[in-house]
């Protein structure tokens, strides 16, 4: 069992993975969770190479299928529930066979700097890696 400290490092590590997964809006949520994914990735990097691949692997299947139930918009708030609920389940394990990995979960929950997700008319979401210093126009032809 984490302590509560841990707990809450790694339910904020879960929201932040999950709104990358999502921050790709409906049309690319499985570019979205594969980014998740990369993340999660480098941050199990303490991990045994079977421990990492199953980790990987309870994480493909589940998304998997969540991504072939998503059909629109309105599958946006469960879509975040549940992939939150699986990355907490993961980063749970992996911070109780893994106590040093903590500094590494810490990083996914903190916000970077560098990433803004953005908001299009509440029907798309982008990812914006890098500063946009100025105006940003995004034109869909």
């Amino acid at each position: 069992m984490l302590d509560p400290i841990t707990a809450a490092i790694v339910s904020g590590a879960a929201a932040n993975l999950a709104a990358t997964g999502i921050s790709y809006g409906v049309t690319r949520f499985s570019d979205g969770v594969q980014s998740a994914r990369g993340r999660l990735r480098r941050a199990l990097n303490r991990a045994t190479d079977e421990d990492q691949a199953a980790a990987l692997d309870a994480y493909d299947t589940a998304t998997a299928q969540l991504v072939s139930r998503m059909t629109g918009e309105q599958d946006i708030p469960l879509a975040e529930a549940e992939l939150t609920n699986l990355l907490r389940l993961i980063l749970t394990s992996y911070a109780e066979r893994y106590p040093q990995a903590r500094t590494e979960i810490q990083g996914l929950a903190a916000s970077s700097p560098e990433a803004a997700s953005i908001t299009q008319n509440g029907y798309d979401r982008a990812t914006v890696i890098g500063k946009v210093e100025g105006g940003l126009t995004i034109n869909h032809g």
